[in-house]
């Protein structure tokens, strides 16, 4: 029994072995002379660079290549150069959907993933399409969890493509300034990752050789193949991107008298400024004047069927470099920091005066360090407010583990405050097991001392893997007094119980399935009060994915609700307190991405509560041509209780149109309605991009309300409407 006990204590204590080949540094080839940047990687400068050996990674891993894939990769002094040759057999059938950038329309990809602070768990994504679309993304958390990928991130870097009748051909060129990095004894080892998407016939050509372990093993930095380069001459480009702004808005109000309605219009021009500086080659310092974000895409509207609040992710791009950084999530949405607290108050926006951003890698430590100052909103009679976060963590143990701890602070010009103070700690403590924990407490000026009940504390035993068995548990208590008034949080005064289990099964080579999910999923949550069960919740998802790059998914449900007030989803349709145990299924269906004509469709019935609720969603998307894509969501939602005789729609209509000329010039209208406000809403957003950090911006924005039932005094034919011309340039 004592050799028993000190065998598994051993083998749980281990740390993680890293004994693969990928785990000792190639050198990666430096060039002198030039590259032309044409998407034909004809140059003298590739002829004496090894191409990597790609292996297959779907849809059967190690699988015979239907096309040969050659990819390099050089350097010099201030890029690093990817070529990708691409042959096709069938150049007539290369899927090239969008001209529009950083859209993703089920295109053919070339793609590279660079963790350039070889750190094993954030990276920078680049790739491109056959039409030369760039798209940019961040990685965080080795790729693991629904918000490890950031897609609003952007930064500066080049490419070009061409399709001939062998296939197609890229070439990237991204700046050393545009990714960070450690440089240790003339030395810079960053992990790599490179991989050609062949959508049409669903075939993923990658390097290294990663085996599918995880749901997205192609992009997990741990995986990386480790490079090195040296004798790298580290620029510090000094960025300056002042903007113009001018337009008006115009809103409808009653007047006085309560029988007409009367238009306000307000004019408005602004200037502001961007400032961005490399301290060194992996710290960035970013400064904000009068920071504007007339620009961002507008928020897709959301149907509510829970009791806690919506989430909405943010995309203003300011907060998204190093946005892994400030991340301290404590489960599901909750966080300490969510940066939209940050000038927007109850879905109006604040100005922001000027700020500034510190954020990068000093030896093993990340550090993130932000401070933002709003004016005061005098229509919700908002004081201006200081926020300040702070944040720092490193690796310990071992490459996989890091502790770290964050501060968050909210000063309000009246003299009230919040303040936030978390602790966290990730160690991989043996093979693809961890252990998450983390603890946060906040402070204000209305409570008393009690940090037991101003805290939240969360642990979490997981097993990264998607093939075999894997599990996941978590707990979770949140005080009474908790209250992150700079992050979010979905619930108040409780404990909570999340258990997964699960099994990935790869099918033979010779099945149309490419692997097979199923698992149980439970949820508990307890009031902390009485220690009653508010919430329960079982689930069955069966996932099937098949190798034409299809999806199919089928739930079994079921939940248990004790509510202690009335839950309203519309004002005629609600639910009484009380207890209620209800039941359904669900499922869906994604056909493969890279058809010009494609969709998913999904549907859901079930009992709800004492009444019942039937859901259909369908969100189909055509791309005609590279030059237009049209896609929407119709989201169809009846609630019908019929003991009470009460039955209420909750239907939502989204219609996306994309048209792109080429590159550089595009406009993107999003139009959405919502069936129970009788809302019309619209954002049009015209863009033209000179070159990078150089844009011209036209953005309409209208919100029109059709409420049948209205009679007197008429509606008039919209509520509010924005109109705004912005121009950036950016000098370094």
């Amino acid at each position: 029994m004592n050799l028993l006990l000190t065998l598994t204590l051993a083998l749980l204590l281990q740390s993680p072995l890293q004994t693969t080949d990928k785990e000792t540094p190639i050198d990666i080839q430096k060039i002198s002379s030039e590259v032309n940047l044409d998407g034909i990687p004809d140059e003298q400068a590739w002829q004496g660079i090894q191409s990597f050996p790609m292996t297959v990674y779907q849809p059967v891993y190690g699988g015979e290549m239907s096309n040969r894939t050659e990819i390099k990769v050089a350097y010099d002094d201030k890029y690093l150069y990817v070529s990708g040759k691409l042959y096709d057999s069938n150049p007539d059938g290369i899927v090239a959907n969008t001209l529009y950038r950083d859209r993703y329309s089920g295109d053919e990809t070339f793609a590279i993933i660079l963790d350039s602070y070889n750190d094993n768990e954030n990276a920078k994504w680049f790739f491109v399409t056959p039409t030369g679309v760039r798209v940019d993304q961040q990685v965080s958390n080795d790729s693991e969890g629904s918000n490890s990928f950031n897609r609003d991130w952007n930064t500066y870097w080049d490419a070009a493509t061409e399709i001939t009748d062998e296939g197609w051909f890229a070439e990237i060129r991204i700046p050393f300034s545009s990714l960070g990095f450690q440089e240790i004894n003339n030395e810079v080892i960053m992990g790599l990752i490179t991989y050609r998407w062949d959508a049409s016939r669903a075939e993923r050509h990658i390097f290294p050789d990663i085996a599918p372990e995880w749901s997205r093993g192609f992009t997990k930095p741990t995986q990386a193949q480790k490079v090195r380069f040296t004798g790298i001459e580290y620029q510090k480009p000094f960025y300056v991107t002042p903007y113009l702004l001018g337009g008006f808005s115009q809103s409808n109000f009653l007047n006085p008298d309560g029988d007409a309605y009367q238009t306000e219009t307000d004019y408005v021009t602004e200037a502001g400024l961007d400032i961005k500086y490399p301290i060194t080659g992996n710290m960035n310092l970013d400064i904000t004047l009068n920071t504007d974000f007339a620009q961002v895409e507008a928020d897709e509207a959301q149907v509510n069927l829970s009791r806690t609040p919506l989430f909405f992710p943010e995309k203003r791009q300011f907060f998204q470099e190093r946005s892994d950084i400030f991340d301290f999530n404590l489960g599901g949405n909750n966080a300490l920091f969510y940066s939209r607290r940050i000038g927007l108050e109850q879905g109006q926006q604040v100005r922001i005066l000027g700020g500034a951003r510190l954020a990068g890698r000093t030896g093993k430590w990340d550090i993130g360090i932000l401070n933002m100052q709003t004016d005061q909103l005098d229509a919700l009679d908002l004081p201006s407010e200081n926020f300040g976060i702070y944040r720092a963590k490193r690796n310990i143990i071992n490459q996989n583990s890091h502790a770290g701890t964050m501060i968050t602070n909210r000063l309000g010009g009246d003299g009230s405050y919040n303040v936030g103070a978390g602790f966290d700690l990730l160690y991989n403590f043996v093979g693809s097991h961890y252990l998450d924990f983390k603890t946060a407490t906040t402070f204000d000026d209305r409570t008393d001392s009690d940090l037991i009940e101003q805290s939240l504390f969360r642990i979490n035993l997981l097993k990264r893997t998607s093939r075999g068995f894997n599990y996941n548990f978590s707990a979770i208590r949140s005080g009474e007094l908790y209250l992150p008034e700079v992050g979010f949080n979905s619930r108040f005064d409780y404990s909570q119980f999340d258990l997964e289990l699960a099994y990935g099964y790869f099918s033979p080579v010779d099945s149309p399935i490419r692997i097979i999910n199923p698992s149980l999923q439970s949820t508990l949550i307890l009031r902390n009060e009485d220690h009653s069960v508010e919430t329960f919740q079982l689930e069955q998802p069966w996932e099937i994915e098949l190798k034409n790059n299809s999806d199919i998914q089928i739930t079994a449900n079921l939940w248990y609700e004790d509510i202690r007030s009335p839950l309203f989803f519309s004002d005629d349709t609600f639910v009484n307190p009380g207890n209620y145990t209800f039941w359904g299924v669900e499922a869906e269906y994604e056909m493969p991405g890279s058809r010009q004509l494609r969709a998913s469709v999904s549907g859901q019935a079930r009992t709800f509560y004492d009444g019942e609720q039937y859901s259909v969603k369908f969100s189909p998307a055509w791309n005609p041509s590279k030059h237009f894509e049209l896609s929407a969501d119709a989201e169809l939602n009846y609630l019908h209780f019929p003991d009470r005789n009460q039955s209420e729609y909750l239907h939502l209509f989204r219609v996306r149109s994309i048209a792109a000329l080429n590159t550089h010039l595009s406009l993107q209208v999003l139009s959405q309605y919502n069936h129970l406000a009788k809302q019309f809403g619209t954002n049009a957003r015209f863009r033209y991009n000179f070159s990078e950090g150089h844009d011209f911006w036209i953005v309409y924005s209208e919100l029109t309300n059709r409420d049948q039932n209205r009679i007197s005094p008429a509606l008039p034919r919209f509520e509010n409407r924005t109109m705004l011309i912005k121009y950036t340039y950016t000098f370094y």
